[in-house]
């Protein structure tokens, strides 16, 4: 139990850090994990206490894969934070008021990770240009609703990706799971399913022994380039969603 300082942006990692880290996870062939909690699982994580932020969060759950009560998914993603062996998290200049956020959930849980980053490391990996020189000779499994279509782009960037699963809600968390625990040929899964992604990463590299990163919206970037808007996707999903229940 830690009852100290909660301010935990003064221990993030910079990205060279993580990646050092990484790497190191797969040359020694020990399970690694990177979950990354945002706005949606911090909402979450702050239930009953505030609930509030979860009403506010209400039209984006459907999109980021949320199919369960509130009491399951907290549960799931205090086992998440807990276990996962960097935890990215909402720095102070990104968004301040979740960052303070962030620091009253800790308090509550009365736990700090032992290692921290920011929660947009891997659009900052993109950014800077580090991403795809780092995964060029790595075996990559991709997860997420938009994983066959990004299959295309890592090839072309020179990517061996070993496969590639749906994952869309957390109904479909276990099944997942099975399947990549079956397939020993990747080294790092890359997570893009919303909260799911979230509970998923440290479980995959416990059962597997593997890396497991919870990649985020860096692979709505790398789909959509200057046209990526978050708005656009959620209400595109919002949308389908509402005609799929008509039907």
């Amino acid at each position: 139990m830690f009852e100290g300082n909660y301010h935990f942006e003064n221990q993030l990692l910079d990205n060279m850090k993580v990646i050092k880290l990484l790497d190191q996870a797969i040359k020694q062939k020990k399970g690694f994990s990177l979950a990354r909690f945002g706005i949606g699982e911090i909402s979450y994580l702050s239930w009953p206490a505030n609930g509030l932020l979860l009403q506010e969060f209400k039209r984006y759950e459907s999109y980021a894969g949320v199919s369960n009560s509130p009491e399951i998914m907290r549960r799931e993603l205090v086992r998440s934070l807990r276990d996962t062996d960097i935890a990215g998290l909402i720095a102070p200049w990104r968004l301040d008021p979740w960052a303070k956020q962030t620091r009253t959930v800790l308090k509550q849980l009365k736990f700090m990770p032992s290692k921290v980053c920011c929660a947009w490391i891997m659009q900052s990996l993109l950014d800077e240009g580090t991403l795809w020189p780092w995964l060029s000779n790595k075996k990559v499994f991709l997860v997420g609703r938009r994983s066959k279509e990004a299959e295309i782009v890592f090839k072309e960037q020179g990517v061996q990706i070993i496969g590639s699963l749906d994952l869309n809600g957390y109904a479909a968390l276990n099944g997942v799971q099975n399947k990549l625990q079956s397939n020993q040929e990747w080294e790092i899964a890359l997570i893009s399913a919303g909260i799911p992604a979230t509970i998923l990463a440290p479980r995959i590299a416990k059962f597997t022994q593997k890396v497991a990163i919870d990649f985020g919206h860096a692979l709505d970037m790398i789909l959509d380039g200057k046209e990526y808007k978050h708005s656009d996707l959620v209400k595109k999903w919002n949308d389908q969603f509402e005609e799929e229940n008509k039907n």
